[in-house]
């Protein structure tokens, strides 16, 4: 049965004359060929022709590159969504070669799962993380824009081959979704060549006009307090406000709150219980076998907030197990070991430590929550400033009747020195005292109270109403509009207010808005708005004007957090494994780390919008459909 078979293509111009033995496998191998797929496109776009006679010819046409173009896509969807759940799982892309790493790593467990698209297509080096920051970014930066306004908030941090990242984020009030929320947005990392004023001012401007920000719209700035950041003459937030005149300055109120905290350092007593806690923990986390001696008691870090009260908290919970512990090291431990616990049960047992301790762990559980509230990015200004005068009205009530809160501190301090066999004395003290504390007092709890207590308190009170004065903010006449601010003041002291807002924002009618808006609200009873001014927007459809200015104030940033956060995704994802890793990708993958929740909100959606953004290059291969 050997029939002799021709093959004649016009377009490779070239004829076969075969014997054919076996029907079925020479019909299988056919089917395999371009000849075959080519012929079958082609019958099948004269079918549609014949039978579709009103389809546009450019379909009819390029219906065989459209059905390539979905097979190419295809192809990419499979390595973007490994590279995408890299980057929402903070793991570095690649290893110590191109052929080694996560990525390729996850290539072989998709194609032993059964995905055969990216088995046939699979090449050694993986798509590039840029693409899906640059999809992201697109996103955010299009919400800022559409906004009122915005402000950029920004801080440094180096990484672990020792280069400074800047951070940069943006704030704004999100218009284009219901109900309108306030957001806070990493938006990447630059690496700083020079650290002076000018140099970092110019890095953040370069990098909004890069990313596309609409500079006009730049209402405030957000950074720490340090010199070089916020200096009145020649700091970056002058340097930026020289440009643009409406771009406030605010110093980051989680890092004031910090400074206040650190003020305390003023009282010698504090100062010292401090150092003895930090030197204790540092001790037992030294070692696993003294680690496991008592509970798991986080460091007294510095640059974590809530991690410092957290550490005093619970350092004082387990006092008594830890100081069991010591006195247990100083008699079983040998050398060095019995020698540094020896110091540290020297200098936990005195009367002083246990006040001092005591009064650390009583008000950083009240300074705690204030910490954790001002990292809410719903916060503005002025609830950030109600929340610190309730804090302070607090300290004072304390500092008015220091007797009597003292006597709850005096039993705590009672009870833990019962439990740990520790003596309450009197410090020595001679006729004239230079280094030490010399306030009179006959007892144990007049002596502590008049030494240690009170001086705490005056310090705390103190550096909040410093670095927490209203007066301190001239943008803060935006927060006049506020019903609860207006019922405080009178008409013409309101309408000096709108006078300076005008001034500083050019908002067009607000005087005459302002006091329509006065008017609205004088005579109701306050209410209760959890969200501060963000909950009056539904009421000044009709006043555009104070909408604008509302707009602006709740534009202002409170706090660095977010750029702060950016940092910790930056340590997972450029470790010392990956330490040579370029700005470019680290900034790619932190992008779609921190904001996880937009990436896995509609990821088929996000994979195809970072196709297209692919295929706006040219490729060899062909991802997008074009009719022309």
């Amino acid at each position: 049965n050997i029939l002799p078979v021709q093959v004649y293509l016009e377009s490779h111009r070239y004829k076969l004359n075969l014997p054919l033995y076996n029907f079925h496998n020479s019909a299988r191998k056919h089917s395999l060929t371009m000849w075959h797929k080519q012929a079958y496109a082609d019958a099948t776009n004269f079918i549609n022709v014949r039978s579709h006679p009103e389809q546009s010819i450019v379909c009819q046409v390029n219906s065989a590159v459209k059905h390539q173009v979905e097979e190419n896509r295809k192809k990419l969807y499979s390595v973007l969504s490994t590279i995408v759940f890299c980057g929402t799982h903070d793991i570095a892309l690649r290893g110590k070669t191109s052929t080694s790493g996560n990525v390729q790593a996850l290539y072989d467990f998709r194609i032993e799962s059964g995905d055969e698209i990216l088995k046939n297509h699979l090449k050694n080096a993986p798509v590039n993380a840029l693409l899906c920051e640059d999809i992201l970014r697109e996103r955010i930066i299009s919400a800022a824009n559409n906004s009122v306004g915005f402000s950029v908030i920004a801080d440094e941090s180096a990484d672990i081959s020792g280069h400074e990242q800047l951070s940069l984020g943006v704030r704004f009030v999100d218009l284009t979704i219901t109900p309108v929320k306030i957001r806070e947005e990493f938006l990447g990392f630059a690496t700083l060549k020079a650290f002076d004023a000018t140099s970092i001012a110019n890095v953040i401007m370069e990098q909004c006009i890069k990313f596309g920000l609409n500079i006009d719209k730049l209402y405030g700035q957000g950074y720490d307090g340090c010199s070089t950041m916020a200096g009145k003459e020649g700091g970056v937030q002058a340097k930026i406000k020289e440009k643009y005149p409406r771009a406030i300055f605010v110093h980051c109120a989680s890092h004031k709150l910090n400074l206040v905290v650190n003020n305390l350092n003023a009282v010698p007593e504090i100062r010292n219980a401090i150092g003895s806690v930090k030197a204790i923990i540092k001790f037992f986390r030294e070692s696993p076998k003294r680690r496991s001696l008592i509970p798991n008691v986080p460091l007294l870090c510095e640059t974590r907030w809530t991690a410092k009260y957290k550490s005093i908290r619970v350092f004082s919970e387990n006092f008594d197990r830890i100081f069991q512990q010591l006195r247990d090291l100083v008699s079983t431990a040998s050398g060095k070991i019995s020698q540094e616990a020896h110091q540290l049960l020297c200098c936990s047992s005195t009367s002083t430590f246990l006040f001092c301790l005591v009064i650390m762990a009583t008000y950083s559980a009240r300074l705690e929550p204030l910490t954790q509230a001002l990292q809410a990015v719903e916060m503005d200004i002025a609830k950030a400033h109600s929340h610190v005068q309730e804090l302070i009205q607090m300290f004072l009530n304390h500092r008015q009747q220091a007797e009597e809160h003292f006597k709850d501190i005096l039993v705590n301090v009672q009870n833990i020195a019962e439990r740990t066999d520790i003596e309450l004395s009197l410090p020595r003290r001679c006729g004239r005292q230079k280094h030490h504390s010399n306030v009179p007092g006959s007892t144990v709890e007049e002596y502590y109270r008049r030494a240690i207590y009170v001086p705490y308190l005056d310090s705390v009170i103190a550096s909040l109403k410093t670095r927490f004065d209203c007066h301190n903010i001239t943008n803060f006449n935006l927060f006049s509009l506020h019903p609860h601010q207006m019922a405080k003041i009178k008409q013409q002291e309101f309408k000096e207010k709108i006078k300076q807002i005008t001034s500083i924002y050019n908002i067009d009618n607000l005087d005459a808005e302002a006091l329509t808006w006065f008017d609205l609200w004088s005579g109701k009873e306050k209410q209760d708005f959890q969200n501060g001014l963000l909950d009056l927007l539904p009421y000044t459809d009709l006043i555009p004007a104070v909408r604008q200015a509302i707009l602006i104030a709740l534009t202002l940033p409170v706090t660095t957090c977010t750029v702060e956060r950016s940092f910790s995704s930056m340590r997972r994802v450029k470790t010392w494994l990956r330490s040579t890793m370029t700005v470019n990708r680290l900034s790619g993958l932190c992008m779609m780390s921190l904001h996880r929740d937009i990436v896995n909100e509609n990821r088929p959606q996000f994979i195809h919008e970072v196709v297209d953004k692919f295929a706006q290059d040219h490729r060899r291969l062909q991802f997008l459909f074009r009719a022309n």
